[in-house]
């Protein structure tokens, strides 16, 4: 993608066509450590495990995009990124892949059941819808410039 492209925001989106990269790695790091605490105890019901305001400072910065100098240190980060969550994921024995534990995402809500599986079937997911939007925002960048 063209380094004038990264901070292109179509009208209506959350994210600019850079800052996708920005999101992805926010939900890795937030979905590694979902899975990191699941593997340490199972068992154990998780309380929100983000800082306060984590998560809408990744989007503030996803929504602004990133800079050619900022382009290879992000893609740098999801190579550790991928890694942490696979290295979380690898770590479950086949009783505890399907295991649903409690989980807490944000302050005041309800617990939600979530398994290994469901959180590395989540991120499959979020992979697959932003591999088809990349190109219809690319495309619609092209038409703006």
């Amino acid at each position: 993608m063209p380094d004038a492209a990264l901070a292109y925001l179509k009208p209506g989106d959350d994210y600019a066509l850079g800052g996708l990269q920005v999101h992805v790695n926010w939900v890795l790091v937030h979905y590694g450590r979902v899975l990191d605490a699941i593997r340490a105890d199972p068992h154990q019901a998780l309380q929100p495990l983000d800082k306060p305001g984590e998560s809408e400072d990744a989007n503030r910065r996803a929504k602004a995009g990133l800079t050619a100098a900022e382009r290879k240190p992000s893609f740098e980060e999801m190579s550790g990124l991928h890694r942490f969550v696979k290295d979380a994921a690898a770590g479950f024995s086949a009783a505890d892949w399907s295991y649903k534990t409690p989980v807490v995402y944000r302050e005041g809500e309800d617990p939600y059941s979530t398994s290994p599986d469901d959180v590395v079937g989540w991120l499959r997911d979020h992979y697959r819808e932003h591999v088809q939007q990349c190109p219809e925002l690319i495309a619609s960048w092209r038409e703006m410039s």
